[in-house]
Formats: structure tokens, sequence, C-alpha cells
């Protein structure tokens, strides 16, 4: 008894249809396998409402989903802060209504902390040289600016604050523009536990 190949394998162009549709599935499965479309963790970070964080750590991945939710018009900022308030990775981004994309940049800066936990100063923030977060969406739906990202916990990486368990001080600030150079209409500083 002989066994014979399937008949789309005779076929050529019945074969390749189906590695076409293969193909498909993979990539759209691979995609998905990296959103979340719920996140279960949330908190309001500036006590007027005006900016919310939602976040998913993926179990068994090592990755968080970070979502920002802002009353704002411009860029938005999350600041994960090193626990003695001296360094902080920043993640910059929004949505270019104008040109209609959304944008992310992966910066660090230093804390000059001042006499009193949440305040001071920082200079100016700096490109990391290793983008570690991976934008996922960017919406603006007047007035609220959504940015959801992707990141591992601890990246590895020199200039990247890892995430870890516990409370963990966290600075946000939003723009009424999506120029870089534009300053913050609002900023503040909350504790987040993330896990």
């Amino acid at each position: 008894m002989s066994i014979q190949p399937a008949y789309c394998y005779r076929d050529p162009v019945r074969l390749l249809r189906m590695m076409k549709v293969l193909i498909a599935l993979a990539s759209l499965l691979a995609l998905s396998a990296g959103q979340l479309n719920t996140l279960t963790k949330t908190q309001e970070l500036d006590p007027a409402g005006n900016f919310r964080l939602n976040w998913e750590v993926i179990p068994g991945t090592g990755d968080i989903v970070l979502e920002i939710v802002a009353n704002a018009t411009g860029w938005v900022t999350l600041a994960i802060v090193t626990d003695d308030g001296k360094y902080a990775d920043i993640i910059f981004g929004g949505y270019n209504d104008e040109f209609e994309f959304g944008y992310v940049e992966d910066w660090s800066l230093e804390w000059v902390p001042g006499a009193v936990p949440g305040e001071g100063a920082h200079l100016l923030p700096i490109p990391d040289g290793s983008k570690d977060i991976a934008l996922q969406t960017a919406s603006f739906t007047d007035p609220t600016t959504t940015l959801r990202v992707k990141r591992s916990l601890d990246t590895g990486d020199y200039y990247d604050v890892p995430i870890h368990s516990g409370q963990m001080p966290i600075g946000w600030s939003y723009s009424t523009s999506d120029a870089y150079d534009s300053v913050h209409a609002a900023a503040g500083f909350a504790y987040v536990t993330f896990y």
C-alpha cells in the first residue's frame, strides 16, 4: 500500500493559495498575541482627573502594556522614576492629528530632587540609544489623547528604569502641542503599584 500525497500538493496554484492563507493567519496571530484589548489595572495620576494610567502585566512574558489616557491636545509623558528619585525613564508620545500618525520616543532624564518628595527640577531629556518601547496604538478624540505602548518590565538597558513589584514613583505630564520643544500644560507625581 502506498500513501498518496494530498491533492493540494499536486496542484501548485492551490498550494500557493494555502500558503498565502497560512502566512496571513500566522501574521495576524503574532500581531494579536502582543496586544491586549482590555487592561484591568487603572489609576488616576492627576487629582483633577486629566491623566489616567491603565496597565496590564502580561503573564509569563516579562512584558507590560501601559496606556495613557489624558485630557490633552498634544504630547503626553510617563516618567518611570528610580526609587531614590534621581533618574527617570521617559515614555514620550501622542497622536499628531494634523498628519494623522501616532508617535513614541524612549528618553531619559536626571532629576534634581527638592526637599519635599515630588518637588524639584529636571535636566532636559535625552534620547535613549536603545528604543525599548513599542507603540501599540495612539489616537486623539477631542479632547483626549490615548497612547498605548508595550515594554519589558526589565529591559536590561542601562538607561531604562526596571518596573518592579511594590510602589514606584511615577511622573506624568502633557502638553497642548505635539511639538517636542513645547512646555507641559500640567505635570505631577504619583505612586503606582504595577504588581
